[in-house]
């Protein structure tokens, strides 16, 4: 299972595409312009767009988390950088022994995905998004995921698979940056629920526990 979203670069490729064949086709049939004319046409055009789509890659990937760009972030609605790892705890409401836990974040400025690792288990996610307070001066990192137990404990739970949801509220003017917040899953062994308490440790991804 993965999430179902409207794919933005492809969609803004097409549209280009499409209005540059729509605006030669126009020229022609109404002999506005020459064949000839039109090929250079187009090439001026691409001049133009090829530098604008390069921007858009480069500013999806990198100029978003830059902080020119995050001190306008209420204005264009940009979310905050949470990228990389962070390594904490983890404590289930049945009272066992607090865990520790690790969530990985790969994240663009129209994408967000979570690996987190446990000694358990290892969970991706699946929807993630920001929610945010009415004023925009706190964010909350949402995301449902779908957890595999470890080869080693599937004669323990009954369960090797199940899915979850976790909300974990950004302190980010803290140093360093912690994410807290509840989770609950829907293990069919025993519903399981907690929290989760972590602080960002670096942008490197390890993809294990450690």
């Amino acid at each position: 299972m993965k999430s179902y979203k409207l794919n933005i670069k492809v969609l803004i490729a097409a549209v280009g595409i499409f209005s540059l064949l729509i605006f030669s086709l126009v020229l022609i049939i109404f002999h506005i312009a020459k064949m000839q004319t039109v090929t250079e046409i187009l090439l001026e055009y691409a001049y133009i767009i090829a530098p604008t789509s390069l921007l858009w890659v480069f500013s999806d990937n990198y100029l978003w988390h830059t902080e020119l760009f995050q001190a306008m972030r209420k204005t264009l609605n940009i979310p905050p950088d949470i990228r990389g790892r962070w390594e904490g705890t983890l404590e289930n409401a049945d009272g066992s022994l607090v865990q520790k836990f690790v969530i990985e974040v790969k994240q663009t400025l129209t994408t967000l995905h979570i690996h987190s690792y446990s000694s358990i288990g290892h969970s991706e996610s699946i929807l993630s998004e920001f929610a945010s307070s009415h004023n925009e001066d706190s964010f909350t990192m949402c995301y449902l995921w779908h957890g595999k137990i470890n080869t080693s404990m599937k004669d323990i739970h009954q369960s090797e698979q199940f899915y979850g949801y976790t909300m974990l509220n950004l302190q980010e003017h803290e140093f360093p940056k912690i994410l807290k917040g509840p989770y609950f899953t829907n293990r069919i062994s025993s519903q399981t629920r907690g929290g989760i308490e972590l602080a960002w440790v670096s942008h490197k991804l390890k993809r294990k526990l450690e």
